[in-house]
């Protein structure tokens, strides 16, 4: 990639100041490397959402102003930092409440072209350490880009036509508001895309596999991550590493590793696309979806409704004189069955 212009611009939220970073001949090799490393971890994160500019959108506006005239560029640095200030004080005064405040931190802006493609890329990164707040030489701050957790970040590239593709991460409020943005997909719609994609891979690899066992946990864990964050911003890859990843297979010829792999392709891959990260709406998963029925005999099934936490503690495989079947542990169901003692 051809990097065409970088500044960095420490911010007082309390204050409503900024500083801009001025390179020296000891901080500039610093701070290069450092503008370096940050984009190439925020362009790798798959851990993003997608996003259209607003109408109104002031980056858009500016920016496109910055790309008719190279000259523009500290004008639209210095815009873009103030508008960010006068965002994350309006979301000061809701979280002061709670004892809370904003953390200090820079804004990172990057221009760059990459090597095999006539467009023009926008990265913004708030980094939101204290550490960034005075930071002079960048030195010892190298390994702080790496946690993608810690960045608030938004990728713009700029085709003709005015086209613009948008990825968001940490998609917080003031982040939101600063960059004009709206969602491109409903969370809902996430929601179920991931939802059906996964449970989709979960029936061919798994379950049509033979491995019937496996299949039961790793949905039933699913729905019940999804329903534990309701509302919650996730990330596909922290969903697949904690629910897929640290699955012990319950088959020993299963292949959970075959499996994350498979998933890992998602949501690239999916017929119907979802973003990396999104907030959980569980509105389109309804009672169908969710329900998961087993034929235990004639005239007997077992319908799964929904995730059940503790399902292994509630329901065990059980075998005595070659018989097999399952003991449930319920107190309402045994008020159905129990056989009261005969007298004697």
């Amino acid at each position: 990639m051809h990097f065409i212009n970088c500044s960095c611009y420490h911010l007082s939220i309390e204050n409503g100041t900024y500083a801009k970073f001025v390179e020296k001949q000891n901080s500039r090799e610093n701070f290069r490397d450092f503008a370096a490393t940050a984009l190439e971890k925020v362009v790798e994160n798959g851990s993003t959402q997608q996003y259209v500019f607003q109408n109104d959108s002031d980056v858009k506006k500016e920016f496109l102003t910055y790309l008719s005239n190279a000259d523009y560029w500290t004008v639209f640095c210095e815009l873009m930092t103030g508008y960010l200030i006068s965002s994350q004080q309006i979301s000061q005064k809701s979280v002061e409440r709670m004892g809370r405040k904003v953390t200090p931190g820079s804004l990172l802006l990057i221009h760059y072209k990459p090597t095999d493609n006539d467009v023009d890329v926008l990265v913004l990164i708030k980094m939101e350490q204290e550490e960034f707040a005075s930071v002079e030489d960048f030195e010892h701050q190298f390994g702080l880009p790496a946690e993608k957790r810690a960045l608030n970040t938004a990728v713009i590239t700029f085709s003709e036509n005015d086209k613009q593709e948008l990825y968001v991460s940490r998609t917080l409020a003031f982040w939101v508001n600063f960059l004009g943005v709206t969602p491109l997909r409903e969370d809902r719609l996430n929601t179920f895309n991931a939802f059906k994609a996964i449970d989709k891979t979960l029936t061919t690899k798994v379950k049509n596999k033979g491995y019937k066992a496996d299949h039961l946990m790793l949905r039933n864990h699913l729905l019940t991550y999804l329903r534990n964050k309701s509302n919650d911003v996730v990330s596909y890859q922290e969903l697949i590493e904690e629910i897929f990843a640290k699955h012990v297979p319950l088959n020993r010829d299963f292949d959970a590793k075959s499996l994350v792999s498979d998933l890992q392709k998602h949501p690239s891959k999916s017929k119907d696309g979802f973003d990396g990260q999104f907030r959980v709406n569980m509105e389109d998963i309804n009672a169908k979806r969710r329900k998961l029925p087993i034929a235990l005999s004639d005239g007997i099934e077992l319908n799964l409704t929904d995730g059940v936490l503790g399902l292994e503690e509630t329901i065990i495989p059980h075998e005595e004189d070659g018989r097999k079947g399952i003991i449930i542990f319920s107190e309402v169901g045994y008020d159905h069955f129990k056989k009261d003692s005969e007298s004697n």
